[in-house]
């Protein structure tokens, strides 16, 4: 495949191995298995491409890298805009594929949750079932099938309908069982994308860029990424590594991680027989805390808490203004529930 101002067989841009921390080789290419005509040249687009930019870039289809390459040559949008963008669905593609491998954990395992003899091994032998689950439904939606069995799939994958038994009450257990390797990190670059790429997202979708078609090319790796990073969590074996973003910046990060201020302790959790107690403790405790902390939504199955950007850190104004309804937003606006919205993975 040649994509016109993006690959060059004489000039190539070195490749990061997809997924890993390795370092690049030379004559490496886009995607596992390409050819030489693949390899990314030192042009508008190529040259700015580069970690999980370049790792998006190499999952999408001809005619999807063509018409970004065209894009970029035509000077509508920079490479890097381009870079910020597929860096950011592939972030979101993790996120999701965590969301709904939680959901599944806890429709496939909910009997866990009401065993107070529940142990450590057991929910970490549980991921791995639901891990193993979720493989093989990936190899069948990509496998050659009719459309009803790939519905299917999908639907499997997606995991929304609830357990009845994950409603039942827990009042009464002495222990409240919860997994901690689904919690979202926000200190974690592999999952938290930017201000800056969730901006560049929104550019490349005011240009007429289908995002739901990048998602859905970028499902699979999403898929492969999510299940690297909760083994490495649980400490199930795993031979994948997802390569931190080196361009991440926490000054700049879409949520901000939450950490107490100097003299402030959260409240421990065994000091309050009753979840509902603690839960409550902890919320006043949030809001007390950070003032400007607000909930602004739910980004794979966990709810959004968002800190406002500071105003030393001035938003692009050659930017469209980020609304996933098509409503207005001011300039300067602090970015809230419907910026994270438009951002959703839809597939």
């Amino acid at each position: 495949m040649t994509v016109s101002g993006v690959t060059s067989a004489a000039s190539s841009f070195p490749v990061l191995s997809r997924s890993t921390g390795a370092s690049p080789s030379p004559g490496a290419t886009a995607t596992s298995g390409g050819t030489a005509s693949d390899r990314v040249a030192l042009s508008g687009l190529g040259g700015a491409l580069r970690g999980d930019g370049l790792t998006a870039f190499g999952n999408l289809s001809d005619a999807q890298r063509q018409q970004l390459a065209d894009l970029v040559a035509s000077g509508k949008i920079s490479g890097e805009t381009v870079n910020d963008a597929l860096t950011q669905r592939l972030k979101q593609a993790r996120v999701s594929a965590m969301g709904a491998t939680q959901r599944m954990y806890n429709n496939d395992h909910a009997d866990l949750f009401f065993d107070e003899a529940t142990s450590v091994d057991d929910l970490r032998g549980a991921l791995s079932q639901t891990l193993a689950r979720r493989s093989s439904l990936m190899d069948k939606l990509t496998a050659v099938m009719g459309e009803d069995e790939r519905a299917a799939a999908s639907n499997d994958l997606a995991a929304r309908t609830m357990n009845p038994l994950l409603a039942k009450d827990r009042m009464g257990m002495s222990r409240y069982i919860m997994p901690g390797f689904f919690s979202m990190d926000f200190s974690d670059s592999r999952l938290n994308s930017t201000k800056k790429q969730g901006d560049a997202t929104y550019s490349l979708k005011a240009l007429g860029v289908d995002l739901d078609a990048i998602d859905k090319a970028l499902r699979k790796t999403g898929e492969e990424d999510a299940a690297a990073i909760l083994s490495e969590r649980a400490g199930l074996p795993t031979s994948r590594k997802v390569a931190a973003d080196q361009d991440y910046s926490v000054d700049d990060a879409l949520v901000k991680p939450l950490t107490a201020p100097p003299g402030a302790s959260p409240p421990d959790a065994r000091d309050y027989p009753n979840p509902l107690d603690y839960g409550k403790k902890l919320r006043e405790f949030l809001q007390a805390s950070f003032s400007e902390l607000r909930k602004v939504g739910e980004l794979g199955g966990r709810t959004v808490y968002q800190v406002d950007r500071p105003d030393h850190i001035p938003r692009p104004q050659d930017l469209p203004t980020p609304s996933s309804a098509g409503a207005p937003i001011a300039q300067g606006e602090p970015v809230g529930r419907q910026y994270m919205l438009g951002l959703a993975t839809r597939y």
